[in-house]
C-alpha cells in the first residue's frame, strides 16, 4: 500500500505550503504528495484547497477573480505550526512539480476548479514538460477526468467520491479512471468487486494507525494521510 501525504505533511506545517511539501519529501514512507489546484484570473495554477484565500491568509479574495501576482502578495497565516513557518506564500503548481521531480516523489494533484475545460490541456502540457515526473491526477469532477483521459492515455487518474453507485463506477471503468473513496465507504464486499473489475483503490483521509493497518490487509493500493 502506497502512502500519500495529504496537502504535504499538514500535521506539522500549514497545509499546501512549500514547507509542508518539503517536510513530506524528507519522509521515505511517503510515496507521493497530494496538493489541490485552482486556476487564477490570468490562467495560472496555484495551490490552495479552498476557492478563496480567507481561511489560510485571513484575507478576502476569490482565486478565480485574482491574478497570480495578487495572490502571491499574501502570506499564509493559518495552519499547523504556522508560527514556525511565518514566511510562507501560496505556491504555484510549477514550484510543487519541480520539488517532486527533485525528490523523486509522485505528484498527486487534485483539480479543484478551472475556468474552462481547455485549461486542462495546459495542465497536461505542464506535466509533460517535466521529464521524470510521476503524477496522479484526482478530482471530484468526473468530466474533468474524462477530458484529461481524452488528452492522455497514460496519466493515472482517480475519481474522488464520497458516494458509490453503479453508473459512476461503470463510467469510471469505461474511461480507465480508478477510484479514490472516502474510507468509511470501503467494505470487504465492495473491495472484492473493485478488484474484480480492475480498479486500483485509493482511500482518503486516514490518520489512525490501526485503521491504516486494516486497510493494508484489505489490499488497498493508495492511502492518504495527514500524519
Amino acid at each position: 500500500m502506497k502512502i500519500i501525504a495529504h496537502r504535504g505533511l499538514s500535521s506539522k506545517a500549514p497545509e499546501n505550503t512549500m514547507a509542508a511539501f518539503e517536510l513530506a519529501c524528507k519522509e521515505q514512507r511517503f510515496f507521493g504528495i497530494e496538493c489541490d489546484i485552482h486556476e487564477t484570473k490570468d490562467h495560472q495554477f496555484i495551490i490552495m484547497h479552498d476557492d478563496n484565500l480567507l481561511r489560510m491568509t485571513k484575507s478576502e479574495g476569490k482565486i478565480k477573480e485574482m491574478t497570480l501576482d495578487q495572490i502571491k502578495s499574501h502570506k499564509i497565516k493559518s495552519g499547523h505550526g504556522v508560527k514556525s513557518y511565518d514566511n510562507e506564500h501560496i505556491p504555484t503548481l510549477e514550484e510543487f512539480l519541480e520539488l517532486c521531480v527533485y525528490h523523486d516523489k509522485v505528484a498527486v494533484i487534485e483539480v479543484k476548479e478551472v475556468s474552462e475545460l481547455s485549461s486542462l490541456t495546459h495542465l497536461v502540457n505542464m506535466i509533460e514538460d517535466h521529464p521524470g515526473l510521476k503524477t496522479i491526477l484526482i478530482s471530484f469532477n468526473l468530466n474533468y477526468l474524462k477530458y484529461i483521459r481524452a488528452l492522455s492515455d497514460t496519466i493515472e487518474l482517480q475519481l474522488l467520491t464520497g458516494e458509490l453507485n453503479d453508473i459512476t463506477i461503470y463510467d469510471a471503468r469505461l474511461n480507465k479512471i480508478d477510484l479514490s473513496i472516502w474510507h468509511e465507504l470501503l467494505t470487504k464486499e465492495n473491495m472484492k468487486r473493485f478488484k474484480k473489475e480492475g480498479f486500483n483503490i485509493a482511500l482518503f483521509t486516514v490518520n489512525d494507525p490501526k485503521q491504516i493497518a486494516v486497510y493494508h490487509s484489505m489490499g488497498v493500493d493508495y492511502l492518504t494521510t495527514d500524519k
